[in-house]
């Protein structure tokens, strides 16, 4: 199956490493260039913004969901395909999920790792398989890496659950690691929207 809905978790914030941009638009370039739309969490800053521009400005798809509360904290991306508003962050996340064929990580804060570790306990659980890579860039993801090695060997973590999700150095090598992988026919939804 061809991967045609990416979710992207990433940073909505302004204050950010060179880098962190570059691999954002990148990321944004190879997706309008395979015809990949984006599923995002609708803001119009940091991260989440730039991806939405760019791939609104090749000519692709961006579909925002967000809650009515964050619609002025993030300030909601009035340009998209389609804005889906929530009655709450769960609700959210659900709707994100619902739609995306995988889910990459880029560089971001708390709501980004909010976000990176629901999915990844959803798969952990078996309420789907679908593939997540983490985009690297410069490291961020390092100290993650190590609370997860040093779960392991406290026996919090299964060893089998950090092949549960994948880590590259950059956003782009991590879409060529998606689209190299059949991805999984996605299971109907198991979770209660609540």
């Amino acid at each position: 199956m061809k991967i045609r809905c990416l979710c992207v978790f990433s940073s909505s914030s302004n204050h950010l490493p060179e880098e962190f941009r570059k691999d954002a638009v990148a990321l944004a370039d190879r997706m309008v260039e395979e015809k990949i739309s984006l599923v995002y969490g609708g803001g119009s800053v940091g991260l989440m913004g730039i991806l939405a521009d760019r791939i609104l400005a090749g000519g692709g798809k961006a579909i925002g969901v967000i809650p009515p509360f964050l619609c002025t904290k993030e300030l909601a991306h009035e340009g998209l395909t389609r804005m889906i508003v929530t009655k709450s962050m769960h609700a959210r996340k659900m709707e994100m999920s619902r739609r995306a064929d995988a889910f990459a990580v880029l560089p971001g804060g708390f709501g980004t790792m909010d976000e990176f570790f629901e999915i990844l306990t959803w798969k952990q659980l078996g309420l789907h398989s679908r593939p997540i890579v983490v985009s690297n860039t410069l490291g961020w993801f390092d100290p993650i890496l190590s609370f997860c090695r040093s779960s392991v060997k406290s026996g919090t973590v299964s060893p089998r659950n950090l092949d549960l999700f994948e880590v590259f150095p950059s956003a782009a090598r991590a879409m060529d690691a998606l689209l190299r992988r059949r991805v999984p026919v996605r299971a109907p939804a198991r979770l209660s929207r609540t």
